[in-house]
């Protein structure tokens, strides 16, 4: 039986705030990761980054002298590391399922943690630059709750480039990115029998990727899905088109994207779209120099 962290232990009273916070942070990943591999849709990538939130997590309460819990997660963090060492191509999660039967118990102390409401304020980053890595663990999470949520197979590679950004311009951005990742694996990328019935990998892929033009920067969100019909992609951008009807009956991609045109003209920049019917999809916004 795991052991409960104890207050008597030896913490790092200063460093116990940005534990508290990281923990914050980092479970609602680890979650979701366990959710993956419990319905059989976690890949490789899906358990390296589970592991490194195990990792991170274990290394930051080991510090903070949060022995006990950092033992517990050191557990964890093992058995996920022997399934991400597998050399199957998928890892089946009814053959693992009885050696992580101990996972929630090992959870437990870390959901049971008291969380700060706020930390002090880092300081003003809005000026500074940064890459579409500063997303990754946010748009990892999006993928994977729609990935779990729909019973799809699906992999999100992000690819920056070496593109820097402002940072204040790509957090502005962040939850219209969250959107389209969203929606490409909801109403993009189909079932993994339709994929492989059409002679597609069961695996779709959804891609995002910051790039340099002779305009100036682009950020693209690609899926190798159904891609949506010709007729309506004149249409998609306006406001209330894609009722839950259309949806249904056609591979529009949900309600919101005039939002996100919004958001993009907002920041001086401009979004387009480009499909090819059983290839997908790709939306290119287009940000100033």
């Amino acid at each position: 039986m795991t052991a409960e962290p104890s207050a008597s232990q030896d913490l790092d009273l200063k460093l116990l705030p940005v534990f508290l916070a990281e923990a914050d942070e980092l479970l609602p990943r680890i979650r979701t990761g366990l959710e993956l591999l419990a319905a059989g849709l976690a890949d490789r990538d899906a358990l390296r980054r589970l592991q490194r939130s195990l990792h991170t997590l274990k290394g930051t309460a080991r510090m903070t002298g949060a022995l006990q819990l950092g033992e517990a997660v050191h557990q964890l963090e093992f058995h996920i590391k022997a399934l991400a060492d597998e050399t199957a191509a998928d890892i089946p999660a009814a053959d693992y399922l009885a050696d992580l039967a101990p996972i929630q118990s090992l959870l437990a102390p870390l959901q049971s943690l008291p969380m700060p409401q706020a930390l002090a304020d880092a300081g003003d980053l809005a000026d500074t630059e940064t890459t579409l890595e500063t997303l990754a663990d946010r748009l990892h999470r999006v993928c994977d709750q729609a990935t779990l949520a729909l019973g799809k197979r699906v992999h999100l590679r992000l690819e920056d480039n070496g593109v820097y950004l402002e940072r204040g311009r790509l957090d502005a951005l962040a939850a219209s990115l969250d959107h389209l990742v969203r929606n490409a694996v909801a109403h993009g990328i189909e079932a993994p029998a339709v994929r492989t019935a059409a002679g597609k990998p069961a695996w779709g892929e959804v891609r995002v990727e910051a790039s340099w033009t002779e305009r100036g920067p682009v950020v693209d969100v690609n899926d190798d899905g159904a891609g949506i019909d010709p007729a309506m992609l004149d249409r998609i951008f306006e406001p209330g088109f894609s009722t839950a009807e259309e949806m249904n009956q056609t591979t529009g991609m949900g309600i919101g994207l005039d939002a996100v045109r919004a958001v993009v003209t907002e920041l001086g920049g401009v979004i387009e779209v480009a499909s090819e019917p059983g290839r997908g999809t790709r939306f290119r916004i287009r940000l100033p120099d």
